[in-house]
């Protein structure tokens, strides 16, 4: 647990600055004075605005936002009667004259110490953030604050009712025309990020755009691409790289990759012993209709079962390992916890993904992607109050020159990226995985910290075992002949326990 001066020392230094202006406002507000009535709404605004921006960015908005309408409707009265107590009155001119009080100074406070509380509890303990308790009390807090506020906006004007009706008219017309603008100017600066913001160019890394060794490759070893039909029509193209009928393997490449960039660990497991179909997710490798996007978010959930349906996996009853690599390791660990999770009988993760928010991630997965951060803020919140618009936009851009092909996936869109993904709940669905499960990585990997995923996935879910390989970079795990070992171990340890199972 750091300690006060650790707290303090590392909070931004941006606060500082908004919390002495929200004193200095504050203590405006102990003497009395003449003022234009819309400006008593900028501190109640402000509390509305950042309990509804916290209650948003919440990973269950819709729990939130019932423990903070809630907090709202308790607290709405009190405030109002907090603001009937003030002295005031509306002037012909159409200003509010209104005697001095604590109100203002205190209500400031409480929305900055509410919000930087809750920032600090959740950095030390960002666990809390997807517990069902904490997101009610979170978005309760953000309710009580806006409640009082508001409640307090309306007694005050409920006072002040005295006045001609001529000045409650000019004040309901300009409250009434500054509420319109503020949402205009909210919505126009949201539309102008969404149209404007996208990923920068990134400098190329020389991984980006060649595999280690594939100068080596026989390419007559590589199988030609096969098409399976999605529910909706598009093709998902595989490589089959044919052995046992009762032992197969799906295998998913990583970011920008296709199947072909697989091949070598598909040849590893293929001498095995495994029958192993080398797919390209949707977006990649002439799989679905557009190359980096998917037609909405969950898609590649459909097209995982649409695949074992149409290859009939359920039917043959053979032993099912779904192995990803990077970022379609994240897939896994989303596959592993979700409702379809029964359609395979165990999984290996392989170098993954987990949450930008996860001790195993580097800035920028170690300068292989640029996200478009406000772009993506910005869909996230228009996704969060159910208007999925605009996610075919591109939010990441990969560090490589290659072009959109058949073999290379530069740029992703939102629905994609974010489909690839376990959410803003990862701990809570990485803690639910019930199925056999083993994630692995190099001890050298540049995206992702290795020697981080023991205790965190210790912490989390203390079944899922964990590997790190030795000398072993991020790519080295696909084609370096120590990685695609250790990934081809942890799958025989797979089938054999499964064989012993079956007894």
């Amino acid at each position: 647990m750091p300690s006060l001066f650790q707290i303090v020392t590392n909070t931004p230094l941006w606060v500082w600055p908004l919390m002495a202006a929200v004193v200095a406002l504050g203590l405006y507000g102990l003497r009395p004075r003449t003022v234009p009535p819309i400006r008593l709404a900028i501190l109640p605004l402000v509390g509305l605005g950042t309990s509804v921006a916290g209650m948003l960015q919440s990973p269950q908005p819709v729990l939130a936002a019932a423990g903070w309408l809630l907090a709202l409707l308790a607290l709405l009265p009190i405030g109002q009667m907090i603001g009937r107590r003030r002295a005031a009155r509306l002037l012909p001119n159409g200003r509010l004259e209104m005697a001095g009080g604590w109100f203002m100074l205190l209500f400031g406070l409480s929305i900055f110490a509410a919000r930087y509380a809750l920032g600090v509890l959740f950095g030390v303990m960002p666990a809390l953030k997807t517990v069902p308790l904490w997101i009610v009390v979170s978005g309760a807090v953000g309710g009580a604050i806006a409640g009082i506020g508001l409640g307090w906006l309306s007694g005050l004007v409920a006072r002040a009712r005295g006045a001609s009706d001529v000045a409650l008219r000019r004040w309901a017309r300009r409250g009434a025309g500054a509420l319109v603008a503020v949402l205009l100017l909210v919505v126009g600066g949201v539309g102008v990020v969404i149209t404007f913001n996208s990923p920068g160019a990134v400098p190329t890394l020389a991984a980006g755009d060649s595999l280690p060794g594939i100068a080596s490759w026989n390419f007559a070893e590589v199988p030609p691409v096969s098409k399976v039909m999605a529910r909706d029509g598009a093709p998902l193209t595989y490589r089959l790289y044919p052995g046992r009928p009762d032992r197969v393997v799906v295998l998913i490449h990583g970011s920008s990759g296709a199947s072909i960039s697989m091949h070598k660990s598909a040849q590893a497991l293929q001498a095995a012993g495994a029958t192993v179909y080398s797919i390209s997710l949707r977006g990649h490798g002439g799989s679905g209709f557009v190359n980096g996007d998917t037609s909405y978010q969950g898609q590649l959930d459909d097209d995982l079962v649409d695949f074992t349906k149409a290859l009939k996996f359920a039917e043959t009853r053979a032993h099912r390992t779904l192995i990803g690599f990077s970022a379609s390791g994240g897939l896994v660990l989303r596959t592993a916890s979700g409702p379809h999770r029964q359609n395979f009988d165990n999984y290996i993760a392989v170098s993954p993904y987990v949450a930008q928010d996860s001790p195993t991630s580097r800035p920028s997965a170690g300068g292989w992607v640029s996200v478009a951060v406000p772009r993506l803020v910005a869909l996230s919140v228009l996704d969060a109050v159910g208007l999925p618009w605009f996610q075919g936009l591109p939010i990441v851009r990969f560090a490589t020159e290659a072009k959109p092909s058949d073999n290379r996936t530069p740029v992703y869109s939102y629905r994609l990226q974010t489909g690839m993904q376990l959410g803003r709940d990862w701990r809570t669905r990485i803690a639910g995985i019930d199925r056999p499960m083993a994630v692995v990585a190099g001890s050298e990997d540049a995206l992702f910290i290795a020697d981080q995923f023991a205790p965190l996935l210790a912490s989390l879910n203390p079944a899922i075992a964990v590997s790190v390989i030795p000398g072993v970079d991020h790519l080295g795990m696909t084609t370096d002949p120590r990685g695609t070992e250790a990934v081809t171990q942890i799958w025989r340890q797979f089938v054999g326990e499964k064989k012993a199972a079956r007894r």
